[in-house]
């Protein structure tokens, strides 16, 4: 099987107040392993330690010491490599006698890595809008939306200081 690469946005925590970046473990292009420390978050005496949560390379900080960090702000992206386990055939789910019986037009058609990657970032996938294309959803589908849904918070975030 090949392997593909697909970016996952790592993002903060939910957290109680704003915390101050004080430490990046890690540099642009740089590999890191799974559980490794990438970010030090402190608030007073308390401390947030950010992790990866795969084996990738980092493609983007959007942090620096010393910023302001509140629940749910974009930190860093990753590549992470994945291996392809194909599309979510629907007309082989128990229980359906013959494809005829699927609502194909009302149903979601997802990439199992797409899925899970909209379960860890806690993406609603009937808000994501399939590829025009080939109708699936993909990884660059999840990863469009929650760009979209990003700048619509950071706009947010500027008309309400």
């Amino acid at each position: 099987m090949n392997t593909n690469y697909t970016t996952h946005l790592i993002c903060a925590p939910d957290l109680s107040d704003a915390f101050k970046v004080t430490n990046i473990n890690i540099k642009l292009g740089e590999f890191v392993h799974k559980n490794e420390l990438l970010i030090s978050l402190t608030k007073n005496n308390e401390h947030i330690y950010i992790n990866a949560i795969e084996d990738g390379q980092i493609s983007y900080l959007f942090i620096k010491i010393g910023d302001d960090i509140n629940s749910g702000d974009l930190l860093l992206s990753m590549e992470i490599e994945e291996l392809p386990t194909g599309f979510l055939d629907i007309a082989d789910q128990s229980g359906y006698k013959d494809s005829t019986q699927i609502d194909i037009e009302n149903s979601l058609l997802i990439i199992p890595s797409a899925a899970s990657l909209a379960s860890r970032l806690g993406v609603d996938l009937s808000l994501v809008t399939p590829n025009c294309i080939t109708g699936y959803i993909g990884n660059e589908e999840v990863e469009l939306f929650v760009k979209h849904e990003l700048l619509k918070l950071q706009q947010l975030r500027k008309l309400l200081a």
